[in-house]
């Protein structure tokens, strides 16, 4: 079958256990995967990037909630965009008086810009994104590419709740093979790309 939705994933996972009485399960299984994945998965396909607004007089931008690590932010002037400079909490500058914002660190939930904006800010945040399938949001690059991943990422969680070590260790081993290739597909991809980019005499295009 399939393996490109959330109830698809949910179907698979019980059908692999070959328990019906565990469907109803299925949903917390991929939920732990996902915990395991959000601190275990780094890939290109997770990140994104995202607009922001600061309001005439604030200094913080609340994050995106599926926000999972901020990687770079930009000021939007027109239709340039101005990078930010980043400083570790506790090492930013700090200014009363409003004008551009020229830094910015992160405090708790927030970016906390090193003065208040003169008038409404635009930003671009670049993130890694936080896994998190629903019925709302059935699907995800990650599963797209690699369903094998998220597969037996919520099979291997399931085992603790069967008690059953001999399927933990097949499926264990199953889900480190599918993450060690998913890893190394990721490097080729971002390895072309170094490639590309480091001759310059080559017209890189985007499809």
């Amino acid at each position: 079958m399939a393996l490109t939705t959330y109830d698809d994933l949910k179907t698979a996972v019980a059908d692999w256990l070959e328990r019906s009485d565990l469907a109803g399960r299925a949903a917390d299984f991929i939920t732990l995967a996902e915990a395991r994945l959000n601190r275990e998965l780094r890939l290109g396909v997770m990140e994104s990037e995202v607009s922001l607004i600061a309001a005439a007089g604030a200094r913080t931008v609340a994050l995106p909630e599926d926000c999972r690590e901020a990687l770079g932010l930009w000021r939007e002037e027109g239709a340039e965009r101005q990078p930010m400079r980043y400083r570790a909490a506790g090492m930013s500058p700090h200014r009363e008086t409003a004008g551009r914002p020229e830094y910015w660190t992160l405090q708790g939930a927030v970016i906390l810009l090193d003065r208040p904006c003169a008038a409404e800010t635009g930003f671009v945040l670049r993130q890694l994104g936080r896994l998190r399938l629903s019925a709302a949001s059935p699907t995800n690059a990650v599963l797209a590419e690699h369903p094998d991943l998220y597969l037996f990422a919520a099979l291997a969680e399931a085992c603790p709740y069967l008690r059953d070590g001999e399927m933990a260790g097949h499926f264990g081993a199953r889900f480190e093979m599918a993450l060690v290739q998913a890893r190394a597909a990721d490097a080729r991809r971002h390895g072309l790309a170094r490639l590309v980019t480091d001759l310059p005499q080559l017209e890189v295009r985007t499809c």
